[in-house]
């Protein structure tokens, strides 16, 4: 649909713009799912909302970005 929208556009922004979506359709088929993470992003003062998630079982890992911020990586759950 976006190839017919695209041989009608009249202008090169038009054109350009049918492109990008035509190969953003093209890029989020061929996109892996398996390789995704979920990252939680977490504050020091929300200590209640980090102790959930280490205690978690998909807890994997952490990492401290700075001071006050850092991220818990979690295995993903099995939606089914």
């Amino acid at each position: 649909m976006n190839t017919e929208f695209r041989k009608k556009a009249k202008s090169d922004f038009e054109s350009n713009f049918y492109k990008i979506m035509n190969n953003l359709v093209f890029g989020k088929t061929m996109e892996n799912l398996r390789n995704r993470i979920d990252v939680k992003i977490f504050r020091s003062w929300e200590t209640d909302k980090i102790c959930c998630l280490v205690a978690s079982p998909s807890f994997a890992r952490y990492e401290i970005f700075e001071n006050d911020l850092g991220g818990i990586h979690m295995h993903k759950s099995n939606p089914y």
